[in-house]
């Protein structure tokens, strides 16, 4: 094979089975596309295309285009290896991140290494934390942060511990079960519960059948939250407008409580707990922007602690 570049040429004629459309989606003429073919079909020593009308691959065209993804893919890591002696001066960062740890230390780590270097690109994306390791698999961001109880498991994946916090619940205050001096886990069934997807690992502690605090999701075959939501800040703006119930470390909603929005639940359990961490790729190196991110990020949890 020539070059990329001609795997790319292959895959557009397979995609639009005509030439004048093929050219036009690469950018090139089509007699340049005509020639390229035609060379590489010329070096191969077979057709790798039938001139009918609409074109389409020969046996020896699907093969190159059933090894094109992979190799397309293994030239694109290629560029990011090169793009990483760009350093953190001219170099971008890409992170996804579930609410939690996003609220507690990345929001800040990128603010911090943006405060250093100005000059970095750096996109932060808040999302559940089965979509943050998916993005870290498909090769969409550096690195990703979250709850790594699953993606550990994954073979595609190496993960990292950052925290393994106790979780409060919190309500708004003047809530049915705030003024209760003890409550049972069966009592917070009878509320929507406030959060992002539930962790596999809580799934035995929870009702089973159908109950306000969640339902069983069919798509994903597992508990749901009742009210689903991505980001921390939407969290704590649906509890305090609700009969919700949310959960947290203390230290996270320690303003909170004290301004009055919302007041801890006598309620505790040992299996209720923030388990997140760094998690990237197997075999993936890491950019001088991510090395930064992540150090930053370790030190902002070892300051606030449990």
């Amino acid at each position: 094979m020539h070059s990329v570049r001609h795997l790319e040429l292959i895959r557009a004629l397979a995609k639009h089975r005509h030439f004048g459309r093929a050219a036009e989606a690469l950018g090139i003429s089509q007699p340049a596309l005509t020639r390229g073919l035609g060379n590489l079909e010329q070096r191969l020593g077979v057709p790798l295309f039938d001139r009918a009308n609409p074109i389409a691959p020969t046996i020896f065209g699907e093969i190159v285009l059933q090894r094109s993804e992979t190799l397309v893919a293994g030239f694109g890591e290629l560029i990011r290896e090169i793009a990483l002696t760009k350093g953190l001066e001219t170099g971008s960062l890409s992170i996804t991140a579930g609410a939690y740890p996003a609220e507690i230390s990345a929001l800040e780590a990128l603010g911090k290494i943006s405060l250093d270097h100005p000059d970095l690109a750096g996109a932060l994306m808040v999302k559940d934390p089965r979509d943050v390791a998916a993005d870290v698999i498909h090769g969409r961001c550096d690195v990703g942060i979250a709850d790594i109880s699953e993606a550990a498991q994954l073979p595609e994946l190496e993960t990292e511990p950052l925290r393994n916090s106790q979780l409060l619940a919190f309500c708004r205050r003047g809530h049915p079960l705030a003024a209760l001096k003890s409550i049972t886990l069966e009592q917070t069934f009878d509320y929507p519960w406030v959060s992002t997807t539930i962790s596999n690992r809580m799934q035995p502690f929870l009702a089973a059948g159908p109950r306000r605090f969640g339902y069983f999701d069919t798509d994903t075959q597992r508990m749901s939250p009742r009210l689903r939501v991505e980001s921390f800040s939407g969290i704590l703006r649906i509890v305090a407008n609700s009969d919700g119930l949310g959960s947290a470390p203390m230290f996270v909603i320690a303003d909170d409580i004290a301004e009055g929005r919302v007041v801890v639940l006598p309620l505790a359990p040992e299996w209720l707990t923030l388990n997140y961490g760094f998690m990237w790729r197997r075999g993936r190196s890491f950019s001088p922007a991510a090395l930064a991110f992540m150090r930053i990020v370790r030190e902002i949890e070892a300051r606030l602690g449990n």
